[in-house]
């Protein structure tokens, strides 16, 4: 009996033992070091469909003072030719004006006015960033930061321009006014008074030897 009795102790401390192992072992006794909550993701900023981030910045260009431009430096545009918020460039127009594509609406840089920013959702679906309700554009034939290739132009049925931080158009400087042609300098008018002495080499230059002067 005495047997049993021990048999049954040692198996109920082994048990509280076991129970102490395990929580131990689960960072539930004392002293135990609790584990950080690992960071939270930040939702990552909106690509353009080229893969680089949709910006709106601003840059002082040496034409055309304060510009609205991309993440690369390069020119937007807006077109005369939309209505409001819609787009009218599709097909062969926004091969060669690129809509600036954004998945949200656009990091802001600068200062360009994140009040006026937004995106419309374009013909096919996808979405276009805006700026002052104007849908905005590249065009291909500006190929480095600085270019305004497209200011002024007229194509597809309207004329682009570039946009001031205001989201207004920016147009084109006026050309120089011509410089004036100089005065044409005054001819030299014949002389009057023949000239030899008149002919007969005297001293009243009158004319020959009839002028009754007896060639005098």
């Amino acid at each position: 009996m005495t047997y049993v009795r021990s048999m049954t102790f040692l198996a109920g401390a082994a048990a509280v033992l076991l129970a102490t192992l395990v929580l131990a072992g689960c960072g539930g006794g004392p002293g135990a070091t609790a584990h950080a909550a690992p960071p939270t993701a930040h939702p990552a900023p909106p690509k353009t469909a080229s893969g680089h981030p949709a910006t709106v910045d601003v840059a002082n260009n040496s034409k055309l003072g304060k510009i609205l431009v991309d993440s690369q430096g390069r020119t937007l545009y807006l077109f005369q030719k939309d209505s409001g918020t819609t787009s009218s460039c599709n097909g062969a127009c926004a091969a060669a004006w690129p809509p600036l594509r954004s998945s949200g609406n656009p990091v802001v840089l600068g200062a360009a006015n994140a009040s006026l920013v937004g995106t419309i959702a374009r013909s096919d679906g996808k979405p276009q960033a805006t700026y002052n309700g104007h849908p905005l554009y590249r065009f291909v034939m500006d190929t480095k930061s600085g270019d305004t290739n497209g200011e002024g132009l007229t194509a597809f049925g309207g004329t682009w321009f570039a946009v001031s931080p205001a989201g207004d158009p920016i147009l084109p400087p006026a050309p120089a006014a011509p410089k004036p042609k100089p005065k044409p300098q005054p001819q030299p008018q014949p002389n009057p008074i023949p000239q030899g002495n008149g002919g007969d080499h005297d001293s009243d230059n009158n004319g020959g030897p009839d002028d009754g002067d007896g060639g005098i």
